[in-house]
């Protein structure tokens, strides 16, 4: 309990300074702010590179990370008058282990026989949105803002007989921009339908990093009301980037379904 009150403190004061930097015209839900907590079960897919000079590792097959665990994904948004505010924070990390068939390179280092991985990634996203169209229940929205990449890994094995250890981190700031959908329809006494799409994202280079990062996230749920809203959606992660400076690469998707609830106040 102390960790979800910790991480809706931090998002609250988040939006609130993000509200004082960017406007836009609203394009919010019900109630004047939404709290919404998502049991996200992905599959991890793709692959990592420290340097240019080195082969990419494939996250399953050689990594031997798995989609078996569910994380938590926390959101607020807002309607502060001058537009809605939304920040989210995603943590996902898995734990792999496999048995080299032939020797990798990674970050200088080489590693043969038993191998145990750590990958870590960590997007943040701070985002403005505002309605474009609206048609009768459906609404299409505009989406803008920054987002804070990570992507940290670490490998431990051995070589030669002789323990070795290496880690790489991609930590980027990026700008991202999309576009969304909202569709609500009532569907009984006090009960209404709720559908959202959105994708955002940058698919330019932007810095030291090319590349392509794209989020989306799709909602289906049933709300009470003008409070609770509970349903399923599916979110993945695209991060297909590379970082000039070092070289370090990573293209990995990860993806997969979840449950949701949403208080509304």
């Amino acid at each position: 309990m102390d960790t979800i009150q910790n991480r809706i403190s931090v998002c609250t004061t988040a939006l609130i300074l993000f509200s004082l930097v960017f406007s836009g015209c609203g394009a919010g839900g019900k109630g004047l702010f939404r709290l919404r907590a998502e049991n996200w079960q992905p599959e991890p897919g793709g692959s990592i590179r420290a340097t240019d000079l080195e082969d990419p590792i494939d996250l399953e097959e050689v990594l031997g990370l798995r989609g078996d665990e569910n994380f938590w994904v926390y959101g607020i948004e807002g309607d502060l008058g001058i537009g809605t505010y939304e920040v989210t924070n995603i943590d996902y990390s898995s734990i792999g282990s496999s048995t080299l068939a032939s020797p990798i390179e990674f970050s200088g280092e080489s590693f043969e026989n038993d191998l145990q991985s750590d990958f870590q990634v960590a997007v943040s996203t701070y985002r403005s949105k505002g309605a474009l169209l609206g048609v009768g229940p459906i609404m299409v929205k505009y989406i803008w803002g920054v987002d804070h990449l990570v992507l940290d890994t670490t490998l431990t094995g051995e070589f030669g007989g002789s323990p070795v250890t290496a880690n790489q981190i991609i930590d980027e700031w990026v700008p991202s921009f999309g576009l969304g959908a909202r569709f609500s329809t009532p569907i009984g006494n006090n009960w209404s339908l709720d559908l959202d799409g959105e994708v955002a994202g940058l698919w330019v280079s932007y810095g030291d990093i090319d590349g392509t990062y794209e989020g989306l996230t799709l909602r289906a749920g049933i709300r009470q009301g003008n409070g609770m809203l509970i349903g399923v959606g599916h979110r993945s992660l695209v991060i297909d980037v590379i970082d000039d400076g070092t070289g370090t690469s990573a293209d990995v998707d990860i993806g997969g379904s979840y449950a949701f609830l949403e208080w509304a106040f």
